[in-house]
């Protein structure tokens, strides 16, 4: 079953959602490692699944691929992260930055649909949940709230 967000919403352009941890010594191969992902049943057929990494941060992302629904992205996150509960918190006390973020393209009417059960699984992860839009030309869209520091 899968509700639609308000009628007349198109969804977020080029979505997708992201375990994203950054720290010292953070790369593809130690989040691999980390979260245990080699033995994954979820992770052997990675249709739309990946693991990036830049210097200090690695992601495991699910991507559009998967689906085109920020609501079925997150819960096939969840999905592979809520066994791996206590690697996230292992990678927290390590001193790591760890959240989830939801990133698309944000154009003018359209929107960003998350059911109240996948929010509540995002929850129980016990990590922040972030939400980063850009614009079509590739330009960070300017925060409204920044000046409040």
């Amino acid at each position: 079953m899968e509700m639609e967000p308000a009628a007349g919403l198109k969804p977020w352009g080029d979505l997708s959602t992201s375990l994203v941890v950054s720290g010292q010594e953070v790369d593809s191969g130690s989040l691999f490692t980390e979260l245990e992902l080699a033995d994954s049943e979820e992770f052997a057929s990675p249709e739309g699944m990946g693991i990036y990494s830049g210097p200090g941060w690695a992601t495991l992302t699910v991507d559009e691929r998967r689906s085109k629904c920020a609501d079925e992205q997150a819960a096939a996150l969840i999905g592979l992260l809520e066994p791996r509960k206590s690697a996230l918190d292992a990678l927290k006390e390590a001193g790591k930055s760890v959240k989830v973020d939801v990133a698309g393209v944000a154009e003018s009417g359209s929107g960003l649909y998350i059911s109240p059960d996948v929010l509540a699984g995002l929850a129980e992860l016990g990590v922040p949940v972030t939400f980063t839009t850009v614009r079509a030309s590739g330009e960070d869209e300017e925060d409204p709230l920044a000046w409040l520091g």
